[in-house]
């Protein structure tokens, strides 16, 4: 979410202020490595698509409607979809015989806290049939010329019907090679650097490389080969206003 405005402060419904819109155009690709044993790196393209007003945010696959700013704090409620979860039971010889898992759209509540030594932010998101998960994270960005550099950290809980949805074996799924496996709520941690570049004033690419650590309730699994998971965006973005 972006810093409030220092001039506006109140729910978004009753600010009086002109709704200026700023919006841009881009694409981007991820890459990490894929935590079911025996299945290879995923390389998935995406497209950027940025827009911001009085009300909305949305950036990438997250939109953001605003509810209010006061003091530096700004809340919305957020719908958001997760590129990189989900399987076939196709994608690694672990995987064979096992129901396919889908993304969710996630939606509930987020808060950020813009101060001068950075950003702390946090959401608590809702999956449907497949869970929660709620997510804390920290960022504080560096001006240097045209560069923009941004060390950000972050802790994930996610619920018991998350990961058991996508890291749990169903008795029908279970094989002589593959034990049933039910499983519980788990806590991730991750760290990594954003470096934005401007190529002009209406042009930017960025660079986002990170790593996990995954928690107990998905390392458990029999499905997962790998507790700590690099990650890489890289992106193109042009901003027409």
């Amino acid at each position: 979410m972006s810093p409030p405005d220092s001039d506006h402060s109140g729910l978004t419904i009753l600010d009086h202020a002109t709704n200026v819109t700023h919006w841009g155009l881009g694409a981007g690709v991820g890459v990490e490595p894929s935590v079911y044993s025996g299945d290879g790196t995923r390389v998935l393209p995406f497209p950027l698509v940025y827009f911001d007003n009085k009300w909305v945010q949305a950036i990438g696959t997250t939109i953001d409607l605003k509810i209010g700013s006061w003091s530096g704090v700004n809340l919305a409620l957020r719908g958001q979809f997760s590129l990189f979860d989900g399987y076939k039971g196709s994608d690694a010889p672990i995987l064979n015989g096992m129901d396919n898992r889908n993304g969710a759209l996630w939606y509930g509540p987020a808060l950020s806290w813009s101060t001068r030594f950075g950003t702390l932010s946090g959401s608590f998101l809702l999956g449907g049939n497949k869970g929660e998960r709620a997510k804390i994270g920290f960022e504080k960005a560096f001006a240097l010329g045209a560069f923009s550099i941004a060390p950000h950290v972050g802790v994930e809980w996610l619920s018991d019907k998350y990961v058991d949805y996508y890291y749990g074996v169903r008795p029908s799924e279970a094989r002589a090679w593959r034990a049933a496996y039910n499983a519980g709520p788990a806590v991730n941690v991750s760290a990594g650097t954003r470096i934005d570049y401007r190529l002009t004033k209406q042009q930017t690419v960025f660079v986002d490389v990170g790593v996990s650590r995954l928690g107990d309730g998905i390392t458990d699994s029999p499905l997962v080969g790998r507790r700590v998971v690099p990650e890489a965006r890289i992106g193109y973005m042009y901003r027409f206003k």
